[in-house]
């Protein structure tokens, strides 16, 4: 690997950590996801740092070609980030469900009261309309 991609890469994996750090900051990302992209920006910054790691990686996992772990990897640690994405989705949605349900309740009782005070104040208005 040379030393412009080597620059290249450590570049890229400072300014993915930064795009990510600010997005934590100013709420647009929570906490638990920014640590599910924070580990692979590290790890993309020590593979540039060290690029003896993908060989090492690929003698241990015996591959003929060493970027072929980095992609596996890559892919591996997507489909968890992806996985806890359609998890807090799934959450969410179990979550609006029950406050749909809890608004139409509300509303129904809303409804309810609102009846129950026209009645009550129906009275009154005729019984002041027959003493004039």
């Amino acid at each position: 690997m040379t030393l412009a991609l080597q620059l290249i890469i450590i570049a890229l994996g400072i300014f993915l950590l930064i795009v990510i750090m600010n997005a934590a900051v100013h709420r647009k990302i929570s906490e638990s996801h920014a640590l599910l992209w924070i580990v692979p920006c590290f790890l993309i910054i020590i593979g540039g740092i060290f690029p003896q790691v993908t060989y090492f990686l690929s003698d241990i996992f015996h591959t003929e070609y060493p970027p072929a772990v980095v992609f596996a990897l890559a892919i591996i640690i997507s489909y968890l980030i992806l996985f806890q994405c359609f998890k807090s989705l799934s959450v969410l949605a179990m979550k609006n469900k029950e406050l749909a349900s809890q608004t139409a309740l509300l509303a129904e009782r809303v409804r309810v009261l609102e009846k129950t005070v026209q009645k009550l104040q129906e009275p009154s208005g005729h019984e002041e309309n027959k003493t004039t």
